[in-house]
């Protein structure tokens, strides 16, 4: 009897997982425009100087490229990676590292962010990295990304 009931819990709760995992729809911060896929890397100050023709030999096809943080900071390699990464056939992309607390800073992002890139030209969908979120909630951190967008 034991076997049974065993049995029938295991299968009702196979069967359970199975039914969320079919209605239960799957997250995507932005849907893929096309079918197209790219080995990408992303980069910071943090890599320093980077050989972009041994990127391109393995088989990276794309760079994020982070341009800036906050309200005022420029990467210090944005323009250097910027120039190697195309010198070297590369597709590249810029993201921004939110620091906004609020809807506000989150538009003084932004706009740092669009000053620091002109005159580049992105081969992608631009990017904004927020990670450290501090003491906001859930939709504080969708408003701020909002906003920033």
């Amino acid at each position: 009897m034991k076997k049974i009931i065993l049995k029938l819990n295991t299968t009702v709760i196979l069967l359970f997982i199975i039914f969320f995992s079919l209605i239960i729809p799957k997250a995507s911060a932005i849907e893929q425009s096309s079918g197209i896929s790219y080995q990408g890397i992303d980069v910071s100050n943090y890599q320093g100087n980077i050989d972009y023709s041994r990127v391109k030999e393995a088989g990276i096809e794309i760079v994020y490229i982070k341009a800036t943080e906050g309200q005022t900071i420029v990467d210090a390699y944005l323009n250097q990676n910027y120039q190697n990464a195309k010198a070297n056939g590369l597709k590249v992309g810029f993201y921004h590292f939110v620091r906004a607390k609020t809807n506000a800073q989150a538009i003084l992002e932004a706009e740092h962010f669009v000053n620091a890139i002109s005159g580049m030209t992105p081969d992608c969908r631009l990017a904004m990295d927020f990670e450290i979120f501090g003491n906001l909630t859930v939709n504080q951190v969708n408003d701020i990304s909002i906003s920033f967008l």
